[in-house]
């Protein structure tokens, strides 16, 4: 079970105004080995599958319904040859899991549909902010951009993006601290996190 929170602090229609908001709150964080970037997204079209087939080609691409029967190879040259068979199995998710920080964000941000989609950020710690007495943290620390829909876990669709913090469950004040520190505020309750 989950141990992070999550805090919305944007919700814009423009997913380039959320995405700088990400690259602005990673220039506070402290880096650990490892750091990454995971992202999911969920074609609803076949048109939607093999431009995220085409652009990710190492990514696993897999029916949202867990009893279709076939794996990530077949449904990806079923994508990739817009077999119309493949129509029945989707959606189907793309996931991308564990790349070095800064080499899938923009291509993931323009292949992203009309289907949910989340790219997460971690392996950091949160800074120290001496004037609330918090050390640095990296326990359930990571950043957050909820595509086409408005909750942590993509359950409510919607037509905009929501930026979330994750923190440690008592981080309430620096969570608040982040918010301001890259011009924003929470702009929701929090949430249970990943």
């Amino acid at each position: 079970m989950s141990t992070s929170r999550a805090l919305p602090i944007l919700r814009t229609a423009d997913l380039q105004v959320a995405y700088a908001a990400v690259e602005r709150l990673l220039r506070l964080v402290i880096p650990l080995k490892g750091f990454y970037v995971s992202a999911e997204a969920q074609a609803l079209t076949l048109d939607e599958a093999q431009r995220m087939a085409l652009a990710f080609p190492e990514a696993t691409i897999a029916p949202c319904d867990p009893h279709w029967p076939e794996f990530n190879d077949e449904i990806r040259e079923l994508v990739a040859a817009g077999d119309p068979r493949v129509l029945g199995a989707l959606p189907v998710t793309l996931t991308l899991d564990q790349r070095p920080v800064g080499s899938i964000e923009e291509a993931f941000l323009k292949i992203t549909g009309t289907g949910w989609a989340s790219i997460k950020w971690s392996w950091f710690q949160w800074p120290a902010v001496a004037e609330l007495g918090l050390e640095p943290r990296g326990k359930d620390a990571f950043v957050q951009i909820v595509i086409n829909s408005r909750d942590v876990m993509s359950e409510i669709p919607a037509a905009d993006h929501t930026v979330f913090i994750h923190l440690r469950g008592e981080d309430d004040t620096r969570a608040e601290w982040l918010a301001r520190q890259v011009g924003l505020q929470p702009i929701g309750p929090w949430e249970n996190g990943l």
